[in-house]
């Protein structure tokens, strides 16, 4: 069976990072991995899933039939469930093709810099960021008019370059991916009733 989708989109859902990531990072990746692929290249992020969908479950899918999965690393991003397990669902995925190893050192995560730095998740510091958007991070609309969007997109055309190269090298999908759940949410503690 074929992969669904060449990469897939992990990012921590607040007000800045999702709004830039929809905004910005998707439009202009999409548009320039398509200018640089020899095949379409086809994109998971969690705002294309449908409404009324089985969010969780078409999230799962998309990542087990995913290729690379694209990181924007903030600190909040590994503050999240659902951001961590995704990053280890590929970093199982990589242990068990021997990839990112010592003998095989290319990975299936590819991660950029959205924000911070300094307080990343530990195994995050072997990783290194391929790109790094902090001076580029401008979650408006506006953000297309200022000049620094030139800025932007000239790492977005490196990157295109870099995660299509990255492509042409992944194993074949297999059935047995590993999926990681994320952690449950702590159980609401409700008040008791006065009596």
């Amino acid at each position: 069976m074929p992969y669904d989708y060449e990469l897939f989109v992990s990012y921590r859902r607040s007000p800045t990072t999702g709004q830039w990531v929809k905004n910005h990072l998707i439009p202009r990746l999409s548009d320039r991995l398509q200018e640089v692929s020899p095949t379409t290249v086809r994109i998971c992020c969690d705002f294309q899933i449908e409404s009324g969908s089985r969010w969780p479950d078409r999230l799962k899918q998309g990542l087990q039939n995913s290729q690379i999965l694209l990181a924007v690393w903030s600190a909040d991003y590994f503050r999240s469930s659902w951001c961590m397990a995704e990053w280890r669902s590929f970093r199982e995925r990589e242990h068990a093709l021997g990839l990112f190893s010592a003998l095989q050192p290319q990975g299936l995560v590819y991660p950029i810099r959205y924000a911070d730095g300094s307080h990343f998740h530990p195994e995050a510091g072997i990783a290194q960021c391929n790109k790094d958007f902090t001076r580029l991070n401008y979650p408006d609309e506006i953000f297309r008019s200022s000049p620094k969007y030139l800025e932007f997109d000239l790492l977005i055309q490196e990157m295109a370059e870099e995660i299509v190269d990255r492509l042409q090298v992944v194993p074949p999908w297999q059935p047995g991916f590993p999926i990681i759940e994320p952690e449950p949410l702590p159980a609401a503690t409700m008040p008791r009733p006065v009596l």
